[in-house]
């Protein structure tokens, strides 16, 4: 009677941890998937990456690389704490919060000629960032509201 009673449990112990990897293991097959990390400038280079293929490149704007003609078609460079740099073309309407020297993260693709074309941008800010609607109507700065 004792040894059916401990081989239930080992039974019902083996199963649930069949369970538990199998949901471990899914869990780890869908995160490719989802992750948004990004690579830097330096590691594009490095990975010599074929064009077309979708991925995130982040760096900061170098300071004078930013050019455009119509507000429409931007162009500018990305570098990383590494000295890698790469060009970057965007088309559409900048984050508010876009300016040289801003850290971004941008979504795209490589083209042909190693340029990076970005379909969407995101800059990164810091505590003290106010949106421009709360500034408009009267917001000050996180430095303005700060207890003295």
């Amino acid at each position: 009677m004792k040894g059916s009673r401990v081989g239930g449990r080992l039974l019902w112990v083996s199963l649930g941890a069949i369970l538990a990897a199998g949901a471990i293991l899914l869990i780890v097959l869908s995160l490719p998937g989802q992750l948004n990390a990004f690579r830097t400038p330096s590691q594009i280079v490095a990975a010599d990456l074929k064009p077309g293929k979708i991925f995130r490149l982040g760096g900061q704007i170098v300071p004078g690389s930013y050019t455009t003609e119509d507000g429409i078609d931007h162009r500018f460079t990305l570098a990383d704490a590494e000295g890698g740099r790469m060009d970057l073309q965007y088309r559409g309407s900048l984050p508010d919060l876009f300016r040289e020297g801003q850290g971004i993260i941008a979504t795209g693709t490589l083209t042909e000629g190693g340029e990076f074309a970005a379909s969407s941008l995101l800059t990164k800010h810091d505590e003290a960032y106010v949106p421009r609607e709360l500034r408009e109507h009267g917001a000050g700065s996180a430095a303005d509201t700060a207890p003295q």
